[in-house]
């Protein structure tokens, strides 16, 4: 594989694992979770016995349906690596919350702190498996490719798809557990600002990468 590939390939398990580290502060401040993630957190308090990344993994399965739908059934055989991907990105969930759970702060200030670097971070994690356009996890890839399909900005798509994921919690939580679990001020700030800080770093980011596969390759004799 040439370094460029191998660059943008790095690039994207880079932010898979931001990614989840993204999404695993953002529970962990205790003030909902990441609104790509509220289904699959819901369906964790349905189903305690299974962890936030078993439910990540099946909501990523199911998104990567959609992209078949969308596409017509053409994805690119190469992006059916998704799938070893999101098991990569489910396990990271479930051990960024593991070993990060005893450092949360207890005070609601603390946790405010916590959840704004968790939008952050999960922000730039979307941007840098974005920009490398090789490989993409099934959410993302979805809003990816709805967005290529309709002719509709990446940002804003993210912002509609995190909110529609959002009133798919809200409903399951409402018909499986007789009220709203797990999604509170911090979810709809989640939904609110992710997608314009992925816009951000992707505009960022691409030139960057385009500037290093430009340079050329010196040669030391």
């Amino acid at each position: 594989m040439p370094p460029p590939a191998l660059r943008r390939y790095g690039m994207f398990f880079c932010g898979v694992a931001v990614t989840a580290l993204g999404i695993a502060l953002i529970t962990l401040a205790g003030m909902g979770t990441s609104a790509v993630s509220s289904l699959a957190y819901v369906l964790h308090f349905v189903f305690p016995r299974f962890s936030l990344g078993t439910f990540s993994f099946l909501v990523n399965l199911t998104m990567l349906a959609g992209q078949i739908l969308l596409l017509r059934g053409r994805l690119p055989r190469v992006q059916l690596l998704q799938i070893p991907a999101t098991f990569l990105f489910s396990f990271c969930i479930d051990l960024w919350m593991a070993l990060l759970e005893s450092l949360i702060p207890q005070a609601y200030a603390g946790r405010w702190c916590v959840l704004l670097l968790g939008c952050a971070t999960l922000g730039l994690g979307v941007a840098l498996q974005v920009t490398p356009n090789v490989l993409i996890l099934p959410c993302e890839g979805f809003v990816r490719t709805a967005s290529q399909v309709f002719g509709w900005d990446f940002g804003k798509t993210k912002t509609g798809f995190d909110l529609s994921m959002l009133a798919a919690a809200v409903l399951v939580s409402l018909v499986c557990l007789g009220g709203i679990q797990g999604l509170r001020e911090g979810t709809l700030v989640c939904a609110l600002t992710v997608g314009g800080i992925s816009r951000f770093f992707c505009r960022r980011l691409s030139p960057l990468l385009e500037s290093r596969a430009a340079q050329p390759v010196s040669h030391t004799v």
